[in-house]
């Protein structure tokens, strides 16, 4: 058996996890693979359901304590040597967790770490300082999603970190939910034709939910047939934030708190909002494309790499009129235009991100280390 083993901090409820279970759950349809999932915290009820894992993936806990945590060190390196794996492949700040093992460990395996965001923000300093260590050493192959992530990771790190992959995604799918669903939304709407904008993910600052609040307040002062959902939760210490933003929103803007079938709000919705402030090349994004929801992005980060004319539209910066002005070219379209964008939009999704085209980049680089 191929012994391939994904490691992360924790399955909370972001992109990068995300990315892993479905990495993990597509490798594991290969027979001849072992494939086991790490989380170096125990997992709680404030992350993702476990059930999102397929069955035949491992799910291996080792209760890492909150700050410095010389033991994990310790259970990394023993879970390693148990497990004998052909493949490590580390993710957010999993890496430097890793790294006394690797130091120790005398077989030879695979090492790689994937960037999920810009390199300066996937590593505290002194992480980077490791990471530059075991790069140049070529002890860890490094792996950027998108090419601005690339081009910050070799400003950082140099000529060693050139391994371009770009995020996959499963296509988003219908739960049992859907109808309830759907019903909840249309209740929102004023009428049939209302169009439904709809952002997904954590609210805090980086997510930049203030410019849809901004967006929306000049929509609806314009008479705009257009509501916006935004379907996510919020951490404790951005309860103050979340506050605000719900005291400060228009009566066209809903804030529907976590959900765990997304699929089914995505496949009632017309377009996809992303204004964040940076990005690596987001999951959510790619979730929404795969049912052909139109973006309408930011252009910061590896939304630059997949917002291209034919695939959504991005603002000319991040001030509250050029983003009104995008969501406005979605609202413009006559309806063969809008078919159009959104087949071209699944295409572009099937061709590029989905995550069977992801996972086999990725074996093929795990077998060539």
């Amino acid at each position: 058996m191929y012994k391939i083993v994904q490691m992360l901090p924790a399955l909370g409820w972001g992109g990068a996890q995300v990315f892993c279970i479905q990495l993990s759950n597509e490798l594991a349809k290969n027979p001849d693979y072992d494939v086991t999932l790490v989380s170096l915290y125990d997992h709680t009820s404030n992350h993702m359901p476990v059930d999102r894992i397929d069955k035949k993936v491992k799910f291996i806990t080792l209760g890492k304590k909150n700050g410095l945590d010389i033991d994990i060190y310790k259970k990394v390196y023993a879970l390693l040597k148990k497990l004998q794996p052909d493949v490590v492949h580390t993710h957010l700040h999993a890496g430097y967790y890793v790294m006394w093992a690797y130091l120790r460990m005398k077989n030879n395996f695979a090492k790689v770490h994937t960037f999920h965001s810009l390199v300066t923000k996937d590593a505290p300093w002194h992480g980077r300082q490791m990471n530059k260590y075991f790069f140049r050493k070529a002890v860890m192959h490094p792996v950027s999603i998108s090419d601005e992530v690339l081009k910050g990771a070799i400003k950082e790190y140099g000529k060693n970190t050139k391994t371009l992959i770009y995020n996959g995604s499963d296509t988003a799918k219908a739960t049992n939910k859907l109808q309830e669903v759907t019903n909840a939304i249309t209740a929102l709407k004023k009428n049939a034709n209302t169009k439904v904008l709809i952002s997904v993910g954590r609210i805090y600052d980086v997510k930049n939910h203030r410019l849809i609040i901004e967006a929306m307040k000049v929509l609806a002062a314009e008479g705009a047939n257009v509501i916006a959902l935004i379907v996510g939760g919020h951490l404790p210490q951005d309860q103050a934030l979340y506050d605000e933003l719900i005291k400060d929103k228009p009566a066209c803007v809903h804030f529907l708190g976590k959900a765990n079938n997304v699929g089914d709000y995505l496949l009632n919705a017309d377009a996809f909002l992303m204004p964040s402030l940076y990005e690596g090349l987001p999951i959510s994004l790619l979730e929404a494309m795969s049912v052909g929801l139109v973006p309408i992005c930011t252009p910061v980060g590896g939304l630059l790499d997949i917002i291209k004319p034919g695939t959504g539209y991005l603002s000319k910066d991040l001030s509250t009129e050029s983003y009104v002005a995008a969501i406005k070219k979605f609202l413009n379209l006559e309806p063969t235009e809008l078919q159009s964008l959104k087949q071209n939009i699944k295409t572009v999704f099937q061709n590029e991100y989905s995550m069977e085209s992801c996972a086999k980049k990725y074996d093929a680089l795990y077998h060539s280390l």
